[in-house]
């Protein structure tokens, strides 16, 4: 009998040949990355039959007494009308509001530009006293000459006529020359008129 670790080469053979275990699973092939999601487009609103509202118009917007408006200022209101999108009805009663507070407010300046003059007035007569026509005769005869119709013109529109500076200075003036015999000019009339009335002949 013999051991088994005494086996020939002739039967070594005879033995069966080891056999290759369980191939490994192959790797799985990568998967690509998921792309982002992107969000579909917008959808954009179709064109066809959908209506869209007219801008509105303020070609009849006017001005209650347009005669009264410094020019261009119909043009403004339309332009402001147009930038703050007002119907043009409101657009309309905005404009009858705002001038008529602006004839209120010349109303209320131009009263009270009368009433500086009228003070200046009462100052010039006092200042004047009871001499008050001989001065005011000879401030007027002064007036005339030196300044003649651009004077007159200008003490009228600026309503400067019945200031005791200017009045008191043409008293000076008069005063100082009534002895010139060439001295012309118009001499004031008698009655209870200021020196700009007797001037440029206002009532």
């Amino acid at each position: 009998m013999t051991t088994p670790n005494n086996v020939t080469a002739e039967n070594k053979d005879t033995f069966p040949a080891p056999q290759p275990g369980p191939a490994a699973p192959e790797a799985e092939p990568a998967q690509p990355a998921a792309q982002e999601a992107t969000p579909p487009p917008a959808a954009q609103p179709a064109s066809d039959g959908v209506q869209t509202q007219a801008p509105a118009s303020y070609d009849d917007l006017k001005l209650p007494d347009e005669s009264q408006a410094p020019q261009g200022l119909l043009d403004g209101f339309k332009q402001l009308a147009k930038e703050l999108a007002l119907p043009p009805q409101a657009a309309q009663r905005l404009v009858d509001w705002e001038f008529a507070q602006a004839q209120a407010l010349g109303r209320t300046q131009q009263a009270k530009h009368q009433e500086i003059l009228q003070g200046w007035a009462d100052a010039s007569k006092e200042m004047l006293g009871a001499r008050y026509e001989q001065e005011l005769a000879l401030a007027v005869r002064a007036a005339d000459q030196f300044g003649g119709e651009p004077l007159r013109r200008l003490l009228q529109e600026t309503g400067l006529g019945n200031h005791p500076v200017i009045v008191n200075t043409f008293c000076q003036i008069g005063r100082a020359t009534a002895e010139d015999s060439s001295l012309g000019g118009k001499e004031a009339s008698s009655g209870d008129k200021t020196f700009a009335e007797a001037l440029y002949g206002s009532n």
